[in-house]
């Protein structure tokens, strides 16, 4: 199979209504991870091992900071970190630009139906460190690619080079908008949330409406407030039109990041599958704690299309936000906080 022949796979990233039930063909999506499946065992020999053991084998997350598991693809992209988690390090991963296409295609829908996207110049502040500054984690790209969802008027970053977060420069800028009428997208690890909830000033007017997204959490590390109560403290502090902050939920060994709705729950678009499963290592049925396991085919450089998360979660339905496609809970993570996103922060 050569980079061309993956059809259904670049079908299945060309969905644009992601969210509509219709869109979810299984059809699609089984032969996507199909052509996923022949591409890894073709040019992926320990993949290939894994596979005359364990068909369709389901990944653990932690299997990639041990082993090598990459495929290569000779092409060009760039390299990405993971935080890290525990003892076991970071993953390394590589996004060739096949790959980075169909992420970034599929995203764009996905943020265009969360009402993400903006034609007008917007301003970014974000709470987070600029990746060209220093050898940081995944995190720091992704935020920074988000800001594709509108024209940049002006971007500021908060946070230094070794991580340490700026509270001063972030209400300052926020208050240097404020007469501005260009929308506001504010982008950040949650933990920076909470420091910027914790230090707010007092309440000021601004002319535009605020966006935000947090992602990362506090993964046990210094968490002094739920995250209602950190949404809630900044809209009494931001007097804007609308505040409208949503959490994010991805990583990067996995190819999408996955946009909360106004309950927190993550409704799971027609590009991707999850389950969550239990102790005995069987799908959960609706309502028990297990870990979130995700699957999609859009990576040619790593066979993580069945992904077994260290992350808890609960699915249901009938989110009372009024979305019809069922749920992902987001609980937490099931490790200690040492070497997460949040553990990079001075």
């Amino acid at each position: 199979m050569s980079e061309k022949q993956r059809h259904k796979i670049d079908s299945l990233a060309n969905l644009t209504q992601p969210y509509a039930v219709d869109s979810f063909d299984d059809a699609l999506f089984t032969a996507s991870m199909d052509e996923a499946d022949i591409w890894h065992r073709q040019y992926n020999a320990n993949y290939q091992s894994l596979w005359e053991k364990i068909p369709q084998p389901v990944i653990p997350v932690n299997l990639f900071k041990t082993m090598d598991l990459a495929t290569p693809t000779h092409c060009n992209g760039i390299w990405l970190n993971s935080s890290g988690t525990g003892q076991q390090g970071k993953t390394q991963v590589f996004f060739d630009e096949n790959s980075l296409k169909r992420i970034e295609t599929a995203m764009i829908q996905i943020f265009y139906h969360n009402s993400l996207i903006s034609t007008n110049p917007a301003h970014f502040l974000m709470l987070s460190p600029d990746p060209q500054s220093g050898d940081h984690a995944g995190f720091a790209t992704a935020f920074l690619k988000f800001t594709q969802c509108a024209p940049i008027k002006e971007l500021v970053f908060t946070v230094s080079e070794q991580g340490q977060f700026d509270t001063k420069l972030a209400w300052s800028t926020l208050q240097r908008w404020a007469n501005d009428p260009a929308p506001i997208y504010i982008l950040g690890l949650t933990l920076f949330f909470e420091h910027l909830c914790l230090s707010r000033p007092e309440p000021f007017t601004l002319l535009s409406p605020i966006k935000g997204l947090t992602g990362g959490g506090w993964k046990g590390m210094t968490k002094r407030l739920e995250r209602p109560d950190i949404i809630q403290g900044l809209k009494e502090t931001l007097h804007a039109p609308n505040v409208d902050i949503r959490d994010i939920y991805g990583m990067t060994e996995h190819p999408l990041h996955y946009i909360s709705c106004s309950e927190g729950h993550f409704h799971i678009p027609a590009y991707s599958r999850f389950a969550i499963i239990d102790e005995t290592g069987d799908r959960a049925p609706e309502g028990k704690t297990g870990f979130i396991q995700l699957e999609n085919p859009f990576f040619d450089s790593l066979p993580s299309q069945r992904l077994l998360t260290q992350d808890l979660g609960i699915w249901g339905t009938q989110c009372a936000c009024g979305h019809s496609l069922p749920y992902i809970h987001y609980i937490g993570r099931a490790t200690s906080p040492e070497g997460t996103c949040a553990a990079q922060i001075k």
